[in-house]
C-alpha cells in the first residue's frame, strides 16, 4: 500500500538539546511543544506523538512548521488563544464620552446606549456585545417598577395624601 510524502524535518537541535529545553521549561503552553519535538526528534511516528500528548495530530504538525521557519525560538513566540482578548471597538476617548453622556442621564435602556454608539460613533454593537460593554464598564441595569400609560400623577397624589375617589368603608 503506497504511502505518503515521508515526513522530513530539517533538525536543527538534536534530541538531547530538546529534552533538555523540554525538562526546563515552566510555560504549560510551550512545554507539550517541546516534548513533542523531542519525541520526533527521537525518532517516534507524529501519530504517535499526538496520541502521547492527547492533541491531535494536525497541531503537532503546526508545531513541526514552527520549528521548521525559526526553530525553538518560532515554536516559543508563538500564543494561541486568547491571550490578550480583542481590541475594543470604542477607543479611551471614546468611552469617556460615552460615561459622560450617561451621567447626563439620556439612556434609559442598553438599546438605548447601542443605538447612541451607532449613531454617534458609527460602531455597530450586537445585542449580546452591547451587555458585555456595559459589564465591563461596571454599569448597573435600573429595574424600574411597571407603571401603567393610564396613570396619573395628580391621582396618585391626592391618594397618598389621604384622598381617593372611592372611600373605602373600615369592616365593623
Amino acid at each position: 500500500m503506497p504511502r505518503g510524502r515521508p515526513f522530513v524535518i530539517p533538525w536543527q537541535d538534536d534530541a538531547a538539546t530538546l529534552r533538555a529545553l523540554y525538562h526546563r521549561e515552566r510555560d504549560a503552553a510551550i512545554r507539550p511543544r517541546l516534548h513533542a519535538l523531542w519525541l520526533l526528534r527521537d525518532g517516534q511516528r507524529l501519530q504517535q506523538v499526538a496520541a502521547l500528548l492527547d492533541v491531535h495530530y494536525v497541531t503537532v504538525q503546526g508545531w513541526v512548521a514552527w520549528y521548521r521557519h525559526g526553530g525553538v525560538a518560532e515554536v516559543r513566540r508563538h500564543h494561541v488563544g486568547g491571550r490578550t482578548g480583542r481590541a475594543s471597538f470604542l477607543d479611551a476617548a471614546q468611552l469617556q464620552q460615552l460615561q459622560q453622556q450617561a451621567h447626563t442621564g439620556t439612556f434609559r435602556t442598553a438599546a438605548d446606549v447601542r443605538s447612541w454608539i451607532a449613531q454617534t460613533f458609527g460602531v455597530h454593537y450586537s445585542r449580546g456585545g452591547i451587555y458585555s460593554l456595559l459589564a465591563r464598564l461596571h454599569w448597573q441595569p435600573k429595574v424600574t417598577r411597571p407603571q401603567s400609560t393610564t396613570t396619573s400623577a395628580d391621582l396618585q397624589e391626592q391618594w397618598k395624601k389621604g384622598g381617593s375617589r372611592r372611600h373605602w368603608q373600615a369592616a365593623k
